[in-house]
């Protein structure tokens, strides 16, 4: 058996972060992953964020603590993440984006960091933006940008080398031995761990991760594809460009990262057992959302889902080297939509495909504090697809909250207590 401060299960980005953070406040920490860093979500999303720029929103502590974090995390941490300022572009190509616009438009100025925006009509998004030669009615510029999702990773992991973070990568988190409302011990793949404090951050997982210690999440596991293309020229994607059917960036390397749009988000939802189990809660917001759902049948995660009912004693088990089932002929559309709007992309072919899977709540807000009925256990999860947009100020949050007691954000609306009353829905889930 050995000794930690602190363990974080999970070495995504959340789990990283969360361990850098509360490192940098003298603790020890341990860092558990069942398969490599970054092997899921956190090295597979497009990593769009929201970057400072024009005045702050002082309602929306969270989104502009991470923007924040982002501008500074080169300078910060001294690792380069290929931090892309180019803006976040949404692209309206007819009167149904404007309408959707219109509405979007009251979220975005109510949940952003920094939520100034700027609508150019087409002539003069044509000229701020050459590659988009295409036919549209205007661009909506909002301060925002993108990150290298693989660099991220890649820097966290010599964060956590330099600030002597213990990360046991491959050894798989069984169960708890829990007495009263602490956690004693972390029953691991390779013997066990007794901390002081225990993070749960790991992902979609974690719902599994909680129910032992009594703590339902209701979460859905929603399965997001994209496709890489061959390498472009410079500047062929300008930010993180977004429009009704397709969202693109382009990598460093210049080749141009395909997903779902901000109408036509071509997730997939992956049935489950959970759906069961949570019907009453995300039925009504399915049903509403039915046109952009598209339900899928994923074996390993079935087979994972008997696995769990046969689980004895608090014992869990998980999925290892989990590759979400990814079809690139689903995506030759988006790529055709995009190629309307840039011409340059009209006889480039994708190059390869995958999907990562998000961790989908019902109102779509992060859980993050203590575990209800527990005195050393938190939850840093649920982000809904919003890791990256969110993570930075949420994990600077939960070392505070750790470590101090407080947290200099508030936190009252991501608590987890709220899972156990009525949830809020978001009209559009996706």
């Amino acid at each position: 058996m050995t000794q930690s401060e602190v363990v974080v299960i999970g070495g995504g980005l959340i789990g990283l972060l969360t361990a850098a953070e509360l490192a940098e406040r003298g603790v020890r920490v341990t860092v558990l992953e069942k398969d490599d860093l970054g092997f899921e979500q956190s090295g597979r999303s497009v990593a769009a964020v929201n970057l400072p720029g024009g005045e702050p929103n002082p309602g929306s502590e969270l989104l502009r603590a991470s923007a924040d974090e982002w501008a500074t995390f080169e300078e910060r941490w001294g690792h380069t993440i290929d931090l892309d300022s180019g803006g976040w572009n949404i692209v309206i190509a007819d009167d149904h984006d404007r309408e959707w616009l219109d509405l979007e438009r009251a979220t975005w100025h109510d949940t952003a960091g920094y939520p100034e925006s700027e609508l150019l009509e087409a002539s003069a998004a044509h000229e701020r933006f050459p590659s988009l030669e295409g036919e549209l009615l205007a661009v909506d510029v909002r301060h925002g940008g993108h990150v290298d999702a693989l660099m991220v990773v890649n820097a966290l992991r010599q964060i956590a080398q330099e600030r002597q973070i213990e990360v046991r990568c491959g050894e798989m988190v069984t169960g708890f031995d829990v007495d009263g409302d602490r956690i004693v011990r972390v029953k691991t793949t390779s013997g066990s761990i007794s901390p002081e404090t225990v993070v749960v951050a790991a992902g979609l997982w974690s719902p599994d991760l909680c129910a032992p210690l009594g703590f339902r999440i209701p979460m859905q596991r929603v399965r997001a594809p994209a496709v890489e293309t061959g390498p472009m020229p410079p500047g062929t994607i300008p930010g993180f460009l977004r429009g009704s059917t397709f969202g693109a960036k382009q990598n460093r390397n210049g080749t141009i990262r395909i997903t779902g749009g901000y109408r036509y988000s071509a997730m997939l939802h992956d049935l489950s057992l959970r759906d069961f189990r949570d019907f009453r809660v995300w039925g009504p917001a399915l049903w509403q959302n039915r046109k952009d759902v598209s339900f899928r049948v994923d074996p390993a995660v079935l087979k994972f889902d008997l696995a769990s009912l046969r689980a004895r004693n608090g014992k869990v088990a998980f999925p290892q080297r989990y590759e979400p089932p990814s079809k690139p002929r689903d995506r030759y559309s988006q790529l055709a939509d995009l190629a309307r709007i840039v011409p340059a992309l009209k006889q480039t072919r994708i190059h390869r495909s995958f999907a990562g899977v998000m961790d989908l709540l019902p109102d779509l807000q992060p859980v993050l504090g203590r575990i209800p009925d527990t005195a050393n256990a938190y939850i840093a999860g649920g982000f809904s697809g919003h890791g990256y947009m969110n993570g930075p100020g949420a994990c600077r949050a939960m070392a505070e909250l750790i470590t101090t007691g407080e947290s200099s954000i508030d936190l009252d609306a991501y608590r987890p207590e709220r899972l156990r009353g009525p949830l809020k829905m978001r009209e559009q889930i996706f």
